[in-house]
């Protein structure tokens, strides 16, 4: 017997992969070593380099506005007449203005901490917090070491350029009883002539100098100084203070932005900086020590060895390991096969590809037909809405309660948004519109009953109409958005949902008035009436006796009443807005009497809207009156509380579940409905779908596996979070924390 070679389990694309993942595992070993060797450690030092010259440019510039600042306070205080005014008092208390104003001065620049002002010939000074005599302050209160008083005022006074005086240890009784390491700057005083007036001399604490250096050259061990144009240091920053000695060489009319030096057998490398509006130097010297990047020279050498270490293990490991990867690429090549059979299948990754899209295309559509199913129930309940067939506004919020559809207010207007031009996304300029005008109302919108059209149901807290002036902002931002011209009509305010057909129609009869006031308008329905409108009278005690007869069941009596009405109509020449809400009050109002008839009669206001004269309205009335039957039917249909729970257990899982279709389906109006289940049960009967579709969501987290997205599906919910919101208010966890606790239950409960 031949002994059959055994199948080979690998294929090209096996050797390809490896050889591959082999050369990306070799490839940063290369890159590693070349920039450590070449690039790395110069590339290291060259930032450090950048970013101390980076900080001493901001140091200077920093230093530079504030010498600008003290200059522009010079000038605000003889612009201000501060100098003059100083110069005319005779008392000390006199200066008191000028001291608030150097207060004022000191407390508006924190890097200030004092303002002494001195003027020629005057025997006070004045600061920011006082004044007294000129002797007394530089003697008793103000004192420099090395110098007397009498020197440091005639330093002061005779000065006719500003200078600073370096950082140096101050008594300043007026500021505290502590010397104090302070840096002074002195400007001369002229008048409009150039005639000396006096000195400002500005108190610097040297803390506020070195806030303004950076914690970043600290933590390079620079020592940092600051020199005048005269070479004088101002201040310094550092543990150290050996460079004293060489500062001179640094202070020539050319500087090098960079060189070396050695200090006490220690190199620096020294980075200058010079300020181009006062000459002042800035110098960092950075110690030039091999231990400084030491730890990083000896952090990336253990790093490279690291490295070749891991890729030597993981080269062997890849070897290995791949041939158990494998496995699993096969397995899901075959069942890429059986989702998408057709998909070509030139290797195992083409084909597992060509399975993922197909699922992803799959997923796509059905996440799109879901989203249209909501919008499509959505549409559905308002347009009953609008078709009056909720008896209350608290009928349409139990119905749509899981839609997050309410009406939380009781008035309620319907206008209408006509574009004179075609627009391709209706459905996004109306989100749109609701966005951007959301306040002060609550609305809902729906734009396919006829093209070019969007209506709004407005809903108010008062019953104040709504204002012309919102819609003529929503015009003004579609023309400027998209340059659309609309015209808007406007119904009255009504405050029963029976009669937001009525606004509706009425919003019709406003917009059709655009050929008498113009397109591109705002019509108010109340502009359609005009004066006539006293004339016109309502078929009221024609109704009054339809109501009778149907209460009475007395068929004959209830078409003699329609057709009185009917007649009244064709006597009247009643206007089309009046002849379109009596057809439809007359309709609505036997359609609700013989509920569960087959009447076949619309009483849509948006079919009656399409009708253009009183007379095609008064026909339709004629047509629908010879077809009417079972007027005076009083055997309603027995309703049994078992079937109710039945209908309700078979149909409540249903995305598109109404509590409307239910109560139509019992031949019942919703209000009664709910009654009769409230009666029966003690609980209304959103509740109780509630309560069934929790505990069916209940039981496939317990039992399944499922996503959560399928699970809300499952039990009537078109999207995740409506579900997961509806789900803790009931259970008081998210569907994700029951499904972990139950697990957890689960593996900790005892076998049996």
């Amino acid at each position: 017997m031949l002994k059959t070679g055994k199948k080979r389990k690998f294929g090209r694309h096996y050797i390809r992969y490896l050889i591959s993942y082999m050369t990306v595992l070799l490839i940063p070993l290369v890159i590693l070593t070349f920039f450590y060797s070449s690039r790395f450690m110069k590339k290291f030092y060259d930032e450090i380099y950048e970013t101390v010259d980076l900080e001493l440019l901001q140091i200077s510039t920093q230093l530079d506005n504030e010498l600008e600042s003290m200059l522009n306070i010079v000038g605000q205080l003889t612009l201000t007449g501060t100098i003059h005014d100083a110069s005319e008092a005779e008392t000390p208390l006199a200066l008191s203005p000028t001291i608030t104003y150097l207060s004022a001065l000191t407390s508006a620049n924190p890097f200030i901490q004092d303002i002494v002002l001195i003027l020629d010939g005057k025997e006070y000074v004045a600061t920011s917090s006082t004044t007294c005599r000129k002797d007394y302050y530089f003697s008793r209160i103000f004192r420099v070491p090395g110098m007397s008083s009498r020197e440091f005022q005639d330093l002061l006074l005779n000065s006719k350029a500003s200078f600073c005086l370096p950082r140096q240890k101050l008594l300043n009784l007026d500021l505290g009883p502590a010397e104090a390491n302070v840096v002074l700057f002195s400007y001369p005083v002229f008048t409009d002539y150039q005639k000396h007036e006096g000195t400002a001399l500005f108190y610097v604490n040297n803390s506020s100098i070195e806030a303004l250096l950076s914690q970043k050259l600290q933590s390079y061990q620079a020592q940092t100084y600051i020199l005048d144009q005269n070479g004088a240091v101002v201040t310094t920053s550092g543990e150290h203070d050996r460079m004293r000695g060489i500062l001179s060489t640094y202070l020539g009319d050319s500087i090098e932005l960079s060189s070396t030096t050695s200090i006490d057998g220690e190199e620096y490398v020294v980075r200058t900086h010079r300020s181009e509006k006062n000459g002042w130097t800035y110098l960092a010297f950075i110690p030039d020590r091999q231990t400084t990047f030491s730890q990083v020279s000896s952090i990336m050498k253990e790093f490279l060895l690291a490295i070749v270490i891991i890729l030597l293990i993981a080269s062997f490991t890849i070897f290995f390991l791949q041939k158990v990867n494998y496995a699993p690429v096969r397995r899901l090549r075959d069942r890429a096969k059986l989702i998408s059979p057709d998909a070509a299948s030139y290797n195992e990754l083409e084909t597992i590809a060509g399975a993922l899209d197909y699922l992803s295309t799959q997923n796509s559509s059905l996440s799109t037909q879901l989203a249209n199913s909501l919008t499509a129930v959505k549409n559905e309940r308002l347009y009953r809405l609008l078709n009056g067939a909720y008896a209350s506004r608290e009928d349409f919020n139990l119905d749509c309660s899981e839609l997050d559809l309410s009406l939380p207010n009781e008035y309620f207007t319907v206008s209408i948004v006509m574009l004179h031009k075609q627009f391709d996304n209706l459905d996004g300029l109306a989100q749109e519109i609701k966005k951007q005008f959301s306040v002060p109302y609550i609305y809902y919108y729906l734009h396919n009953f006829h093209p070019n059209q969007i209506v709004l149901l407005m809903n108010q807290p008062d019953h104040m109409p709504v204002s012309a002036r919102f819609f003529g902002d929503v015009q003004k931002y579609l023309t400027r958005q998209y340059g659309l011209m609309t015209t808007v009509g406007i119904g009255t305010c009504v405050n029963s949902t029976e009669r937001i057909a009525q606004s509706y129609m009425e919003a019709v009869s406003a917009l059709d008035y655009r050929f008498v006031k113009g397109n591109g308008t705002v019509i108010e329905f109340r502009e359609v009436l005009g004066p006539a409108h006293a004339t016109v009278v309502y078929p009221h005690k024609e109704f009054e006796s339809l109501r009778n007869a149907l209460f009475s069941k007395n068929e004959q009596n209830i078409r003699d009443a329609i057709q009185n009405i009917i007649h009244f109509m064709e006597q009247s020449q009643l206007p089309l807005y009046l002849a379109r809400s009596i057809c439809f009050d007359l309709i609505h109002l036997v359609n609700e009497h013989c509920r569960g008839q087959k009447n076949a009669a619309s009483n849509s206001p948006i079919e009656l809207s399409g009708m253009e004269t009183a007379q095609e309205i008064i026909q339709m009335l004629r047509a629908w009156s010879e077809h009417l039957s079972g007027l005076t039917t009083s055997a309603a249909k027995r309703v049994v509380l078992d079937e109710v729970m039945k209908y309700l257990e078979a149909n409540c899982l249903r995305c598109d579940f109404s509590a409307y279709e239910a109560a139509g389906h019992f031949e019942m109006t919703l209000p009664a409905f709910s009654k009769y289940f409230k009666d029966h049960t003690g609980q209304n009967v959103m509740d109780y779908t509630i309560h069934l579709r929790m505990e069916r969501a209940k039981e496939l987290l317990r039992t399944t596996a499922l996503p959560l997205k399928e699970i809300s599906e499952a039990v009537g919910y078109y999207n995740i979070s409506s579900f997961t919101r509806r789900f803790k208010l009931n259970q008081g966890i998210t569907p994700s924390e029951y499904r972990k606790v139950f697990v957890k239950d689960r593996s900790e409960r005892p076998p049996c």
